[in-house]
């Protein structure tokens, strides 16, 4: 009867310690835990600033410079996809590499024009590449944890036909969740808003300031 108490006394203190083994390294993830995923996205689009197109006079019909038209242009949101992968570097610090592809439309309305054409809009499509680099931070380590991100990227865009290739940079901050599943919280999804400021790329005036984007993304993400 003895040997008997022992033995479950000895299995009921095992099982803690099972446990305790199972939860370390795949419940929280640890520096050295590997995420990768995968989804969607919705990429917010911009204005340029007013283009006109100027013609000089003939000196006895003025000296201010003739308008042959505007063109209003502007870079349309699209639908896109985007893939990450990444390292944590503690329990709730990660770093990780993302690469976003999406095809905006490129439209130019044009107006006021000297022969009173009428207001035609023009579409091209732009293939456009963002890879970039971030640094994660995670509030807590439950199935549903909020995290916040920062970082820079580079960008690349081409016109429709590849007549016109243009690179930039890109430099965003964001905020998001992720929800787990299972005990294990190897699988889960994963939702962030990322506010970007970028330069370069394709543009349609002479302006050199910042412009801003609002990046929308879901998707899968799993541990391992």
């Amino acid at each position: 009867m003895s040997r008997l108490a022992l033995v479950i006394c000895a299995a009921l203190l095992a099982v803690p310690s099972l446990a305790r083994a199972q939860y370390v390294g795949r419940e929280v993830p640890h520096a050295g835990t590997v995420e990768i995923g995968g989804g969607g996205l919705w990429s917010g689009g911009y204005t340029f600033e007013t283009a006109v197109a100027n013609e000089s006079r003939n000196p006895p019909t003025g000296s201010d410079p003739l308008t042959l038209f505007r063109g209003e242009p502007r870079l349309d949101g699209g639908a896109g996809a985007d893939a990450h992968v990444g390292v944590y570097l503690g329990r709730r610090v990660s770093v990780e590499g993302a690469l976003q592809f999406s095809r905006p439309s490129l439209t130019v309305r044009t107006s006021s024009d000297f022969e009173n054409a009428p207001d035609t809009t023009a579409t091209a499509r732009v293939t456009q590449y963002v890879i970039d680099g971030s640094v994660l931070y995670h509030f807590g380590s439950g199935r549903l944890t909020p995290f916040v991100s920062g970082g820079a990227g580079y960008v690349r865009q081409l016109l429709e036909d590849n007549s016109i290739v243009e690179t930039g940079n890109d430099i965003h901050g964001g905020a998001g969740v992720k929800y787990w599943f299972g005990g294990a919280r190897r699988f889960g999804l994963r939702g962030e808003a990322r506010f970007s400021s970028r330069s370069g790329g394709v543009s349609l005036d002479v302006s050199t300031k910042r412009r801003f984007v609002s990046t929308l993304s879901g998707g899968v993400t799993y541990l391992f």
